[in-house]
C-alpha cells in the first residue's frame, strides 16, 4: 500500500505527461470520433447519433476507390518488402557480430535523414531528367514515366518500410538455436529439409507479424503518395487531409476512425502472431554458433547476397544522388549536373525562408527532446516504482498508444484542438504535438534503463538519510545518463524529421521539412538540393566514422 506522500509524488510526476496525453491524444481523438457521428461534422453530440458518414464509405464510389487504392499500394509494398527483407536478413544473421552491426548501421542510416529529403531524392532519381531516364536515354530508350504514379509511390514506400522488416527478421533469425539445425543435418536431412522443417517454422511468426505491421504502416502513408504519387494515387490519409482542407470533417473523421480501428486490429494480430518480443532485440539463442558457420557458396547464397546489395543501393543511393545536383549551374535539377557552382548554397544561406525554417526546426526539436525525455522519465519512474499492476498496465498502454494511432489522424485531431485553444501556429503547440510522438520512444528507452539499475543502491542512499528526490538524482540519474542522452537524440531527430503534424501546425512560420515539402509541391529548384545536402552530409560523416571504426574492429578480430 502506497503512502499518501508516495501517491502525491507519483501524481506530481504524472501531471505533465498526462496533460500532454490528454491535449494531444485523448481530446483530439474524442473530437474526431464526435465529428464522425455528427451529421454536420461538428465536434458535439446533437440529437441522434449519425452513422451516415460511415455508410458513405461503403456506398460512395469515390471513397471505395480511395480505400481500394490504399489497400493495393499497401499489399504491393508489403509483398515487395518481404521478398527483399527475408534474404537480406538471412545473410546478416549469418555474419559475424561486427560485420552484421556495420551492415545494420548502413540499413538504418536513412532513419537519420528526413523523410522529405529521401522522397525528394526519389524525384531526382525517377524524374524525366533523373538518373534512371538519363541512363536509359544513353542506350536509346526512354524517357519512362517513373514519377507521379503508383510505381514511384510503391518504390518510396518500400524504401521506407524495408529497414523495419529487416530489423524484425534479423532479431528473430539471430535467436534461432543452431543446435537444432545441426541435429537435423546429423540425422541425414538435406539443407532444403532443414530450412523448411526446422529453420523457417521458427522465423515464420516474426515474418507474418512483421508483414502485418508493415501493411498497417503502409495504409497510413501520407507524404509518400502525396509527393511521389499522381492524381490516381489518392490514399486514405491524403483523402482525409483533402477533406479537412474543404471543411468536410464528417467524412474525414469517419475514415480516420476506420483507419484507427484497422491499425489497432493490425497491431493486435501482429503481437498475437509474433509475440510481445517480436520488436525487441533477443538475448537468447546461439548467435556465435551461427556466425562461425560460414555461408556456403551456393546459388541460393549468391541470390541472397545480391538482394542484400539491392537493398543497400535502394536505401543509400537516393541520399548520395542528391548531393551532386546541389552544385549544378542550371536552374532545373538534372542528373548528371551541368557545371559546378556554389550559388545555390549561397541562396539558401541568405534566404530568410530557409534560415527561419531551419531555426524553427532547431528550436522545436531541442524543446521536444527535453520535454519528451522528461515525460518519458516520469512515466518510467512511476512504472518501475509502483506496486499496482493496474496502474503499471494503464501507464504502459497510454504511453505506447501514440505509436499505434495513424499520424494523419493525430494531425487533424491536434489541429482541431489547438485551433480552439490558441496554440495553433506557435512553437509551444508544435512542441506539445511532437512530444506525443516521441514520448513512447523515450518511455521504452528509459523504462528499460531504470529497470536495469540496482535498486539496492538507491535504498542504501535512503538509509544514509537522502530523500527520495536526492537519491534519485544522485544514484539513478548517473546510472542512466547514456539512456537519457539517447532519448534526447531520438526525440530531437524525430521532431526534426516530422512533417505531417507540422504541416497542420504551421502556415507562414514553417519548419524545415514543411518548407521543403512546399517547394516539392510548387516547384523544385537546386536550392532544395542544397538544403538536402546540408542535412545529409553530417549523417554521411557520422556513418563513415562508425563504419571505419567497425572495420578497424573487424581487422583486430582477424
Amino acid at each position: 500500500m502506497a503512502t499518501p506522500r508516495a501517491a502525491i509524488s507519483r501524481l506530481a510526476l504524472l501531471a505533465a505527461p498526462l496533460a500532454i496525453l490528454f491535449i494531444s491524444l485523448i481530446w483530439p481523438l474524442s473530437n474526431v470520433l464526435l465529428r464522425s457521428i455528427n451529421e454536420k461534422g461538428r465536434a458535439a453530440l446533437e440529437g441522434n447519433i449519425y452513422f451516415g458518414h460511415y455508410f458513405a464509405l461503403a456506398q460512395d464510389e469515390l471513397l471505395r476507390q480511395v480505400a481500394i487504392q490504399s489497400l493495393n499500394l499497401a499489399w504491393m509494398s508489403t509483398a515487395i518488402v518481404v521478398l527483399l527483407a527475408f534474404p537480406a536478413a538471412y545473410v546478416i544473421s549469418r555474419l559475424s557480430k561486427q560485420l552484421a552491426s556495420l551492415i545494420m548501421v548502413l540499413i538504418l542510416m536513412p532513419f537519420w535523414v528526413s523523410i522529405i529529403v529521401r522522397l525528394f531524392a526519389f524525384t531526382t532519381i525517377l524524374g524525366n531528367e533523373g538518373i534512371v531516364n538519363t541512363i536509359a536515354q544513353q542506350f536509346g530508350a526512354g524517357p519512362f514515366p517513373l514519377i507521379y504514379n503508383s510505381f514511384a509511390t510503391v518504390v518510396g514506400m518500400v524504401a521506407y518500410l524495408l529497414p523495419y522488416m529487416i530489423l524484425i527478421l534479423v532479431s528473430s533469425m539471430s535467436a534461432i538455436d543452431t543446435s537444432l539445425l545441426t541435429a537435423g543435418r546429423t540425422m541425414g536431412a538435406s539443407e532444403k529439409r532443414v530450412f523448411l522443417d526446422i529453420y523457417f517454422p521458427q522465423v515464420k511468426p516474426a515474418l507474418l507479424g512483421g508483414a502485418v505491421i508493415v501493411f498497417v504502416l503502409a495504409l497510413g502513408f501520407f507524404l509518400t503518395p502525396a509527393i511521389l504519387g499522381g492524381p490516381e494515387n489518392i490514399t486514405i490519409p491524403v483523402f482525409i487531409q483533402q477533406q479537412v482542407q474543404v471543411y468536410q470533417w464528417g467524412k474525414a473523421s469517419a475514415m480516420g476512425i476506420v483507419l484507427l480501428i484497422v491499425s489497432i486490429l493490425g497491431y493486435m494480430v501482429a503481437l498475437r502472431i509474433g509475440g510481445r518480443g517480436m520488436l525487441s532485440p533477443v538475448q537468447q539463442g546461439s548467435r556465435g554458433a551461427v556466425a562461425r558457420e560460414p555461408l556456403k557458396a551456393t546459388s541460393v547464397t549468391a541470390l541472397c547476397l545480391s538482394i542484400l546489395v539491392i537493398d543497400l543501393v535502394l536505401l543509400i543511393l537516393p541520399l548520395l544522388v542528391v548531393i551532386p545536383t546541389a552544385f549544378t549551374e542550371t536552374t532545373q535539377i538534372q542528373f548528371p549536373p551541368v557545371g559546378f557552382t556554389m550559388k545555390w548554397f549561397e541562396e539558401v544561406i541568405h534566404s530568410d525562408i530557409w534560415i527561419d525554417s531551419f531555426l524553427k526546426s532547431i528550436r522545436v526539436a531541442i524543446a521536444t527532446g527535453i520535454c519528451a525525455t522528461l515525460c518519458g522519465l516520469a512515466l518510467a519512474r512511476v512504472v518501475t516504482q509502483t506496486g499496482s499492476a493496474a496502474l503499471k498496465a494503464g501507464i504502459q498502454v497510454m504511453a505506447i498508444t501514440p505509436l499505434i494511432v495513424p499520424v494523419i489522424l493525430l494531425g487533424i485531431g491536434i489541429f482541431d484542438i489547438q485551433s480552439r485553444t490558441g496554440l495553433l501556429g506557435t512553437d509551444v503547440g508544435l512542441v506539445i504535438a511532437h512530444t506525443i510522438l516521441c514520448m513512447p520512444l523515450t518511455f521504452l528507452v528509459l523504462g528499460n534503463a531504470i529497470s536495469a539499475v540496482d535498486s539496492s543502491l538507491e535504498q542504501a542512499a535512503w538509509t544514509m538519510g537522502a530523500g527520495n528526490f536526492k537519491a534519485f538524482l544522485g544514484v539513478v540519474i548517473p546510472s542512466i545518463t547514456t539512456a537519457l542522452v539517447g532519448s534526447m537524440i531520438i526525440s530531437f531527430v524525430t521532431s526534426w524529421d516530422e512533417a505531417v503534424l507540422a504541416m497542420f501546425q504551421t502556415d507562414i512560420d514553417k519548419t524545415l521539412p514543411v518548407t521543403i515539402y512546399s517547394f516539392l509541391k510548387s516547384g523544385i529548384t537546386p536550392a532544395v538540393s542544397a538544403v538536402a545536402t546540408i542535412v545529409i552530409v553530417p549523417v554521411l560523416v557520422a556513418i563513415t566514422f562508425i563504419a571505419c571504426k567497425s572495420l578497424l574492429g573487424l581487422r583486430r578480430h582477424k
